[in-house]
C-alpha cells in the first residue's frame, strides 16, 4: 500500500494559506519552464453515469416522450442545435463555446461491454480495457511510461476529488503509477478556497510525489484572475489549475471529478429517482465552470494548448423508472472542447430503444478512439502498447 500511495504527513507541512494555491518559488527553475510550454489535458469525471437523452435531446422521436413520461425535455426546455436535437438548457454557458466551433459533443460513446455495475465499469474506464480484458494499472500511467517526455520531476498529474474506491490504489486513470508517475489527488477542492488546510486524509500522493511537502509547498500570494469561477468544488477545481497553467506549473494532465456538493452521486449524475430535480443542476454546475475555465485560460494565453474532455462510465437507459429517474444504461454523450477543437456532432444521434430498464443501445464511437485522440493527436505521444489494439484516433483537432 505504501508503494502506490501515500498520505501526506501533516496538512501543517503543506504550507498552505489564503485561497487557492499556486506553486511557489520552491519549485525547480527547470520545472517552471517546461511546465509553462507543455499542453495541458483536463479530465472531466461526470461520476456514476449521465444522462445522454436529457443532455443531447432526440426531440422529433416520439418514443423519446413515450418512454419518459414524466422526465422528458420539451422542446421550449432545451435549445435547438438542429430541427431533429435540443441541447439541455441547463448547458446554456456552453453556447458561446458552441458557437466558436469549439465545443465538439459525441453521440453514442461508450465501451463495447458494460455490467452496469461502476466499480466494474469505472475500472474498465480507468484502465482502458476492452472486453474480458483486466488491468493493474491506468490508462494514463502507460501511457506516460511510453512517452517518457511527458514525464515531470515529481508532479506529473493533479486529481481534483475522489477517483476510485479502490483501497490500495485509489487513483483511477493513474493507478499503478507508484514511483513513476506522481500524481497528488486533493479529495476536497473546496479547502483550496479556504484558509483551512485540508486534513492529512484529504490529500493522497503517490510515492513519486510524496516529497511535495518539502519540495513545492503550496502557497498562494492571490489570484490576479480576472475571470470570475463558480466556487463549488468543480469551479475551484477548475480555477486552480488556471491558476497553476498561469503560474507555469500546471502539470501535463489534472483530473477533477465532477460529483454532487454533499458527496452523493445520486444528488448529480447517477439519476435513479427524481431526475429533474438532480441532473439539470448538475449540467449547470458543468456548463458554467467550463465557461470560466475557458474564459480563464484565454486570459493567461493558454486556451489553445488545452483540451479537455468530459467520460463517465455508462449511460442510462433510454426507459423512464418507476421513481421518475433512469437505472444505467450503456452509450452516452460527451464533450470536448479546447481552442483546437473542431465543434460540431460526432457519431450518430442515439437510438431510443425500447429495453429494460437497465441496458441501452451499443456505442458507435469506442472510447478507446477518444484516449488515443488524446494521447496522439494532440499530446504528440504515441498510443502504441497503451491498449491491446490499435484506434483511430477520432477527427475533431484542427492543425
Amino acid at each position: 500500500m505504501k508503494d502506490r500511495r501515500e498520505f501526506l504527513l501533516k496538512a501543517s507541512a503543506l504550507g498552505i494559506s489564503g485561497a487557492l494555491p499556486a506553486f511557489a518559488s520552491a519549485a525547480s527553475a527547470n520545472e517552471r519552464t517546461r511546465g509553462a510550454a507543455e499542453k495541458l489535458v483536463v479530465m472531466v469525471y461526470l461520476k456514476a453515469g449521465n444522462d445522454a437523452y436529457n443532455t443531447l435531446v432526440p426531440l422529433d422521436n416520439p418514443r423519446y416522450y413515450t418512454m419518459r413520461p414524466n422526465i422528458a425535455l420539451k422542446r421550449e426546455q432545451t435549445i435547438l442545435l438542429n430541427p431533429r436535437q435540443g441541447l439541455n438548457r441547463s448547458l446554456q454557458a456552453l453556447m458561446p463555446l458552441w458557437q466558436d466551433g469549439q465545443l465538439a459533443l459525441l453521440q453514442g460513446i461508450g465501451q463495447q461491454e458494460v455490467t452496469n455495475q461502476h466499480y466494474r465499469d469505472a475500472e474498465t474506464q480507468f484502465t482502458g480495457a476492452g472486453p474480458d480484458e483486466y488491468y493493474d494499472d491506468g490508462w494514463m500511467t502507460r501511457a506516460f511510461a511510453r512517452n517518457g517526455k511527458w514525464a515531470r520531476d515529481s508532479i506529473d498529474a493533479f486529481a481534483f476529488g475522489d477517483l476510485d474506491i479502490r483501497e490500495a490504489d485509489p487513483m483511477g486513470p493513474f493507478r499503478g503509477g507508484g514511483a513513476r508517475l506522481g500524481v497528488v489527488n486533493l479529495l476536497q477542492p473546496t479547502h483550496w478556497l479556504s484558509s483551512t488546510a485540508p486534513s492529512a486524509d484529504a490529500l493522497l500522493t503517490t510515492s513519486k510525489a510524496r516529497e511535495v511537502p518539502t519540495r513545492w509547498p503550496l502557497r498562494r500570494a492571490g489570484s490576479a484572475l480576472r475571470t470570475p469561477f463558480p466556487q463549488d468544488s468543480f469551479g475551484t477545481a477548475l480555477q486552480a489549475t488556471v491558476e497553476l497553467a498561469a503560474a507555469g506549473m500546471a502539470p501535463p494532465v489534472v483530473h477533477i471529478t465532477l460529483n454532487s456538493e454533499d458527496g452523493d452521486h445520486h444528488h448529480a449524475f447517477d439519476t435513479h429517482w427524481d431526475q429533474l430535480k438532480y441532473h439539470g443542476p448538475a449540467l449547470t454546475r458543468l456548463a458554467e465552470g467550463l465557461a470560466a475555465f475557458r474564459g480563464g485560460m484565454q486570459e493567461i494565453g493558454r486556451w489553445q494548448d488545452t483540451l479537455l474532455f468530459t467520460y463517465d462510465e455508462f449511460g442510462r437507459s433510454p426507459k423512464e423508472n418507476e421513481k421518475q429517474g433512469t437505472h444505467h444504461g450503456w452509450a452516452g454523450v460527451h464533450l470536448v472542447t479546447g481552442g483546437r477543437v473542431k465543434g460540431g456532432l460526432l457519431g450518430e444521434p442515439m437510438p431510443v430503444v425500447d429495453v429494460f430498464q437497465i441496458d441501452g443501445p451499443p456505442p458507435v464511437i469506442d472510447y478507446h478512439a477518444l484516449y488515443t485522440t488524446v494521447i496522439e493527436s494532440f499530446l504528440g505521444g504515441s498510443a502504441s502498447g497503451v491498449f491491446k489494439q490499435r484506434f483511430k484516433p477520432l477527427d475533431i483537432l484542427r492543425a
